[in-house]
């Protein structure tokens, strides 16, 4: 057995042998193309080398010093990248088209590799949901008023619902979803302007009101359950704003004079105050903050208040100056920002919790006129978007003849224009844009019209039909228009006649003035005699 083993172990050694030349052979060749590099680049391999190791070296004895943890390849993956390069010529180091994409599925992969960039990450949504928003088109309009629309608001549980106002007092509920699906109650005519409307969360059948009749209440879309908390009695003195307070129990309205009222909402005063200069535009609560208050005045202040300690003009937490009156000042959907529209050419954006602090401020022409409702900007429900009505003004930068009369929107983290909505039927003014709870629908009030704009896929979907009813105005009853036209000339024949019976008053009051100038003049000559 000995020698069968003797041949086995040479037959093992000779193999082995032929291993260690063939590796041998492959180390040489390696050697060879090595030796042909470093011709090439002499001194660059040695150096980046020590520099890389120098590198090394300072960073780890900077982090054992501050106990903080060295950089991530995330953060510099740009110069990983190049590292490698230099280590390995062959190797083409490059960086990801996606590392400055704003792409949202770029972002989300991102997000989960660690590579975190909130900014940008908010941006790809905005980006993604403002691309959608330019397809946006008027699905269907009403025109159930004889005056201009004044103020409307989303119904909170149901998104195809809102509740409109108009100048002469009139409110409508309108469902747009159905052929018959408008309620309408009649206002009274000139002076019942409906300044803002908000439904009551807890019974969404009640909405409250406040109007230039000088009322404040609470009613149903059937005109009855009427309940007035407030009423002056007085054509010159009246309500502007309202919010409710459903944490605390209370409601809060401004009038024309700066006075400010809160109250319960059973109708109890709890104090009363002037608080503004002059009219007090826009009132709000806070929903994360419940004691926390905003009111926005014409006298160019928006102040902030705690109505526990509301003890007179001087007792504001927060006084933000403007260069023009102000029309609104709402807070954000997560209460984290405030957005104040001016009457010019100024939209700015507040951040909390030290709310004296103005993030930007965006230039937009939106100048007050007399005879159309004044614009505000409002929120979007989800993202972090500004929209608001355009009135193309000669004096602002940037204007050019036959400028559109879109809707804008803008991105608040950034103040950029992100989307402008136009559709070629709807062509007015439009004061009042909001967006209902999901952001699927979008409200506008252009004049005597009420406007709905939603994706164009939707319009698709829905057929040729409900694209062709958009224009003549679905949602109205086959007699509506006849109604409506009716009630126009209705009203118009009651203000000339009040106008008729205004001139014969002006008349009488001017004869009866020319009758004893007349009579105290002929006194005069005969006392004179």
């Amino acid at each position: 057995m000995a020698p069968i083993e003797r041949r086995s172990g040479r037959k093992r050694a000779l193999v082995n042998g032929e291993d260690i030349e063939k590796k041998n052979t492959l180390k040489r060749s390696l050697r060879q193309r090595t030796d042909t590099v470093n011709e090439e680049k002499p001194s660059t391999d040695r150096v980046n080398n020590n520099n890389i190791n120098i590198d090394k070296k300072k960073v780890l004895e900077s982090s054992s010093k501050e106990n903080v943890e060295p950089p991530s390849l995330a953060s510099n993956l740009p110069k990983a990248l190049s590292c490698l390069n230099r280590l390995q010529p062959g190797i083409q180091g490059f960086i990801p088209c996606g590392l400055h994409s704003n792409n949202i599925l770029y972002r989300l992969q991102h997000n989960a590799m660690g590579i975190t960039h909130e900014r940008s990450l908010r941006q790809a949504v905005v980006q993604s949901y403002s691309d959608q928003l330019a397809n946006y088109r008027i699905l269907t309009t009403a025109s159930p008023f004889d005056r201009r629309v004044t103020a409307m608001q989303w119904h909170p549980t149901l998104p195809t619902t809102v509740a409109v106002g108009s100048k002469g007092g009139d409110l409508i509920l309108w469902d747009f979803t159905k052929t018959e699906g408008i309620t309408f109650m009649q206002g009274i005519g000139a002076g019942g302007s409906v300044t803002h409307l908000q439904f009551d969360t807890t019974d969404p059948s009640f909405i409250y009101t406040s109007s230039i009749d000088g009322m404040v209440s609470r009613q149903d879309f059937h005109g009855n359950n009427k309940t007035v908390f407030l009423n002056t009695m007085d054509w010159s003195y009246w309500y502007c704003s309202l919010d409710v307070n459903y944490r605390s129990n209370v409601v809060v309205s401004g009038d024309n004079l700066g006075n400010t009222v809160l109250m319960t909402r059973q109708g109890e005063k709890v104090w009363s105050h002037r608080l503004h200069k002059s009219k007090v535009t826009h009132c709000e609560f806070n929903k994360q903050c419940e004691w926390l208050l905003v009111t926005a005045s014409t006298d160019k202040m928006v102040k902030m208040w705690d109505i526990r300690k509301v003890s007179g003009r001087k007792s504001a937490l927060y006084e933000l100056p403007h260069d023009r009156p102000i029309n609104s000042a709402y807070f954000s959907p997560d209460c984290s920002r405030l957005l104040t529209t001016d009457q010019n050419s100024e939209i700015r954006v507040y951040g909390g919790p030290l709310w004296d602090k103005m993030e930007r401020t965006i230039p937009h022409p939106h100048r007050f006129f007399q005879h159309i409702t004044p614009i505000k900007a409002s929120w979007h429900p989800i993202h972090d978007l500004i929209v608001i009505g355009r009135y193309p003004d000669p004096q602002f930068p940037g204007y050019h003849h036959g400028e559109n009369r879109t809707i804008d929107v803008f991105d608040a983290n950034t103040g950029d224009m992100v989307c402008q909505m136009l559709d070629g039927s709807a062509k007015g003014i439009i004061s009042l844009c909001q967006f209902n709870k999901d952001g699927s629908y979008l409200a506008a009030g252009m004049g005597l019209n009420t406007l709905i704009w939603t994706d164009v896929a939707k319009l698709t979907t829905q057929g040729a039909s409900s694209v062709n009813k958009t224009i003549s105005g679905i949602g109205l009853n086959p007699n509506q228009g006849s109604n409506t036209s009716q009630r126009r000339r209705n009203r118009r024949n009651n203000d000339d006649d009040e106008v008729d019976k205004l001139k014969k008053k002006l008349k009488t009051k001017t004869k009866t003035k020319t009758e004893t100038k007349t009579k105290t003049q002929t006194k005069a000559k005969s006392s004179r005699r």
